[in-house]
């Protein structure tokens, strides 16, 4: 029999909320296992935009079969950008979960590389958020790999 009970609180979140009291040092999301692989780590958070910019490495585990690096890992950056956004914007025990993700894939990325993706809360509700995000290169922020834009079921 299952206990029903409060939600132990939001580990990614709250390593977020830490990051926004200095938002210029950067922060390793080191609160989940997939965050870690891919060596996410929160660079900046524009407050008046709502934007937050996650870096990520992606390394040889990452290929796929053509020596790209596989697009459901490009996928999962662009998530991580659009959830950990809308994360910044909300206070515990309040959280985002991901209801959709278009994605738009520019080119192929081959590893190993370091990208970074810029998210923006689009719209903030009391239910829903709706965000957007760009893959682009470490070095080269005007080079596009992938796009997203999603909506986010907000819960207590």
């Amino acid at each position: 029999m299952r206990t029903v009970g409060a939600r132990p609180p939001n580990a990614d979140q709250l390593r977020i909320l830490d990051f926004l009291r200095h938002p210029t040092v950067p922060a390793p999301v080191d609160t989940n296992p997939v965050a870690r692989a891919l060596a996410a780590v929160l660079l900046d958070w524009d407050a008046h935009a709502r934007c937050l910019t996650v870096g990520f490495t992606a390394s040889a585990e990452h290929l796929q079969g053509n020596g790209a690096v596989h697009g459901g890992v490009l996928a999962t950056m662009l998530d991580f950008g659009v959830a950990f956004a809308t994360l910044a914007c909300l206070a515990p025990p309040r959280v985002a979960v991901t209801a959709t993700l278009h994605l738009q894939y520019e080119r192929a990325l081959h590893a190993p590389a370091a990208v970074r993706v810029k998210a923006r809360v689009d719209r903030l509700g009391g239910r829903m958020a709706f965000a957007s995000a760009l893959l682009v290169g470490e070095d080269a922020p005007e080079d596009v790999i992938a796009r997203a834009s999603a909506s986010l079921a907000l819960t207590a």
